[in-house]
């Protein structure tokens, strides 16, 4: 119980990278959430994986923007827990869309990576993005990677990956590297 308590807290309370914590005011907004877990080993120790979106993009629901959206992800053993939060600044303008098998856990220099990509639906137009969650070796990350789509649907990056993934470890940054090569490229790879 005092867990349960101690994540929500977490997940309401406890901001990402300075970002402020949300208003009070705005709880009132929460429709639904989508919560997904996944359980795998690191090494010989058993860990479990729960990410949540408070109102996530929903197109059965034609819900596409609101007042707020907030991704958490965490990760948990029984000797560690390691979790981030993301508020999503831009909810008039679109909701976190996160498919649960777009999210992957690696093994990379003999520990598991978990990345967790995730969209945004709403007023779309050329250009978007792609953020990525990653927890890996007791750190965790947050990445927004801009992309530019043609009116054919063709996408491309329109980053530097060398300076935006700078603080990856060389062997993660490949993993997503590729991961962004091949799995955004065109726009309905985003919805």
């Amino acid at each position: 119980m005092k867990s349960s308590v101690t994540s929500i807290v977490l997940l309401f309370c406890i901001p990402v990278c300075g970002q402020k914590s949300v208003n009070d005011t705005l709880k009132r907004y929460y429709q639904d959430s989508l919560i997904i877990h996944k359980n795998f080993k690191d090494g010989g120790i058993s860990n479990k994986l729960t990410v949540k979106v408070i109102n996530p993009c929903n197109s059965e629901k034609n819900r596409f923007d609101g007042a707020v959206t907030l991704i958490s992800a965490t990760v948990k053993n029984k000797n560690y827990s390691n979790s981030i939060d993301y508020n999503y600044p831009y909810a008039q303008s679109g909701l976190i869309h996160v498919k649960a098998e777009n999210i992957s856990i690696n093994n990379i220099d003999k520990h598991q990576a978990v990345l967790i990509p995730f969209t945004y639906c709403g007023n779309w137009d050329n250009d978007t993005k792609v953020s990525y969650i990653i927890l890996y070796n007791r750190k965790k990350y947050l990445h927004h990677i801009k992309y530019y789509c043609e009116q054919e649907g063709k996408c491309k990056l329109k980053d530097n990956l060398n300076v935006t993934l700078k603080d990856l470890p060389s062997k993660l940054r490949l993993k997503v590297l590729k991961d962004l090569e091949t799995k955004y490229n065109q726009s309905n790879d985003f919805y």
